[in-house]
């Protein structure tokens, strides 16, 4: 017996220190993360989690006290109400979070796919879901002042008719600069695909469990860095989806399952952080994560699905790395003298030297985010005046749905937005024990 209980200590030891291995989460709910098996998250683990790298969550905030998140989160800011905490009071911005990030390991709630990687909460958005694009575009900015290594934007586009609104690809293209990697979600509009094109960032589109795409999904279109990543199906009856937090004090519990672009977002914001953990530099990390995707949809690279779903596994093993050198000997010593420089004499002049006078330094404020004017008597207009961006609308009767993210037109905003999958932990037994094992 004794030898018995021996070997199996044995193997496990071996198990932990085989390079490549990552034993399972103990989270309550990793489990039912189906999603995460999907990208190999657990496989990448093994190599790299995050640490050392900021992931912005530019959004309806976090819930600051949220018992998967608080060890995790930065000082962040308020650009809803200015002088506030960027306290999540919606619950998007929270499972997005989650997604990108939880603590994992913990024996608490989910797992997230960079685990050691920070969290740097951002709100743009309102209680219920709604800002306007100065908003998001002082978000942005100031995310990548202040040290985030991705920018998850999980609202889609932020459109004025048609067109992208200039201030909102003016602050990526600042981020991008910074050396911030913005990640944007396509959107769920139902009526157009991502209207990016050479902008710099990753635009993300959803995929299923079957890795097609959700009906609500928008397609990537002709942005130049795309990619899809788990986000649900979404149709009416499904089982719980994309798992994470949400705020506590909306819905008497802090763990829901939804479904939506904004949930295949920060699965790709993760696995970037993951990356720029493993020291790839910003452009690196775009590549690999395009280069290793699981091409899926019509082959090759294509309007829908981008480069194919996101594989953190494979990224991670290809960006191990490299095999140290073997050894060489010095060269050998040679008597040759070493070459002495000489500088040569400064010129001279009969001139009187000239009399500098020093300016007092001009400071510079290019690189403050600017500040905004919100109305007086609301925090966040119902109808911003210069297009908006629109996530996570709660059911204010109660009924568990939630409206899917959307960033689209006024006019087009009563038409384009969907309903979604709101079912909280007290229904989710019920609900697995409804279908087949997977």
């Amino acid at each position: 017996m004794h030898r018995i209980l021996g070997a199996l200590a044995l193997a496990v030891a071996l198990v932990v220190a085989l390079p490549g291995i990552a034993l399972a989460s103990d989270d309550p709910f990793f489990d039912d993360q189906w999603n995460l098996s999907a990208i190999g998250a657990e496989a990448a683990w093994s190599r790299g989690r995050g640490a050392g790298t900021v992931i912005a969550i530019v959004d309806t905030g976090v819930d600051l006290g949220h018992e998967d998140l608080k060890p995790k989160l930065l000082p962040g800011r308020s650009f809803i109400a200015p002088g506030a905490s960027p306290q999540d009071a919606n619950g998007h911005g929270t499972h997005v979070a989650g997604i990108a990030a939880a603590s994992t390991g913990n024996g608490l709630g989910v797992a997230g796919v960079a685990p050691d990687a920070m969290i740097l909460p951002v709100q743009v958005l309102g209680s219920r879901g709604v800002g306007n694009v100065a908003a998001v575009a002082d978000g942005i900015r100031y995310a990548a002042d202040n040290g985030a290594d991705v920018i998850n934007l999980s609202f889609g586009e932020v459109s004025t008719d048609v067109d992208l609104a200039p201030d909102f690809i003016d602050a990526i293209r600042y981020a991008w600069a910074k050396g911030a990697i913005p990640v944007v979600a396509s959107g769920n509009s139902f009526v157009r695909a991502s209207g990016f094109t050479t902008e710099p960032a990753i635009v993300v589109t959803a995929t299923t469990r079957s890795d097609t795409r959700p009906d609500y999904a928008s397609g990537v279109g002709s942005a130049q860095w795309a990619l899809a990543a788990p986000g649900g199906d979404g149709s009416p009856g499904t089982r719980c989806e994309i798992e994470s937090g949400v705020v506590s004090t909306y819905k008497d519990d802090e763990y829901a399952c939804l479904v939506g672009t904004s949930m295949a977002a920060p699965h790709v914001a993760g696995a970037a952080a993951v990356l720029k953990g493993l020291g790839m530099s910003q452009q690196q990390v775009v590549d690999q994560l395009l280069a290793t995707a699981d091409d899926v949809g019509a082959p090759g690279n294509d309007t829908t699905f981008g480069s194919g779903r996101l594989n953190l596994a494979r990224a991670v093993q290809a960006a191990a790395p490299p095999p140290a050198a073997p050894f060489e000997p010095p060269p050998t010593t040679t008597t040759k003298a070493p070459a002495v420089i000489v500088a040569a004499p400064a010129p001279t002049t009969t001139e009187p030297p000239t009399t500098t006078t020093t300016e007092p330094a001009t400071t510079t404020t290019g690189t403050t985010p600017s500040t905004i004017s919100l109305p007086p008597t609301t925090a966040v207009p119902l109808e911003p005046p210069d297009g908006q961006a629109v996530a996570l609308l709660p059911d204010d009767a109660g009924s568990r749905t939630a409206r899917y993210v959307l960033a689209v037109p006024a006019a087009l905003l009563a038409s384009a937005v969907g309903t979604g999958s709101w079912r909280l932990r007290g229904q989710l037994a019920a609900d697995r024990s409804a279908v087949a094992p997977r």
